[in-house]
């Protein structure tokens, strides 16, 4: 055998290197005529496809959240029993409603909450293969949003899926999602109103030598 020196191993190599670099004599260049193999269709059926498969091989994901779904509606409906079969007053059917904002609430933190770590991983992979010339992002973002349509609770899930996509990692984006449920809660929650009570106020006024008397009513909330 012929021992080669480190110097002559780079020589080799970079000789190799300006050979493999040139094109060999009556040959052309490499051409696709689009930049993907298959149609805006056909990358829409395979991420779907691939969606699929990612959400019933994450057993962690689905079971935390059909778990707490379950407890949820066990421990809801045992506090509201038989209450949406009394709706005779104002008050009776704000107990209704109010159950209801407690579900939603309640059941939509925790899938916004559930669906963060796994957006994150499969944004990873979405990097991977898009940089691969795989698919575009426009089906694979087509196909997630369709899949999750379909197999989640919407308002909370999409919203996620938002702060992971606009957060480097899904810490930050748990972060970041906390902050706003407090929002949410106050601009599109469920209010109870305190008791009511008429004020009046008289005022005496002088026109023109005649006095008038003014009354003002005001309802304030007590309490």
């Amino acid at each position: 055998m012929i021992a080669l020196c480190p110097v002559n191993i780079i020589r080799r190599n970079k000789a190799l290197v300006h050979e493999l670099s040139e094109p060999a004599p009556e040959t052309s260049d490499l051409y696709f005529p689009t930049q993907y193999s298959q149609s805006t269709l056909g990358q829409f059926r395979t991420c779907l496809w691939k969606q699929w498969w990612t959400y019933w091989r994450s057993p962690d994901y689905n079971l935390v959240r059909f778990f707490l779904t379950l407890v949820t509606a066990l421990l809801l409906g045992t506090i509201f029993w038989r209450v949406g079969l009394k709706r005779g007053s104002a008050n009776n059917l704000r107990i209704v409603i109010g159950s209801m904002y407690g579900a939603v609430m309640f059941i939509g933190v925790n899938n916004c909450s559930t669906v963060q770590p796994l957006v994150a991983i499969e944004r990873t992979v979405f990097y991977r293969e898009s940089a691969a010339g795989m698919y575009s992002a426009l089906p694979y973002a087509m196909a997630q949003f369709y899949f999750i349509s379909f197999f989640s609770f919407l308002y909370f899930t999409y919203y996620g899926m938002m702060t992971v996509s606009l957060s480097p990692n899904h810490q930050v984006a748990a972060i970041f999602a906390t902050t706003f449920y407090s929002v949410f809660n106050l601009f599109s929650g469920f209010f109870i109103p305190g008791p009511l009570q008429l004020h009046v106020k008289y005022t005496l006024v002088e026109v023109t030598g005649a006095k008038i008397c003014i009354i003002i009513m005001k309802w304030r909330i007590t309490g």
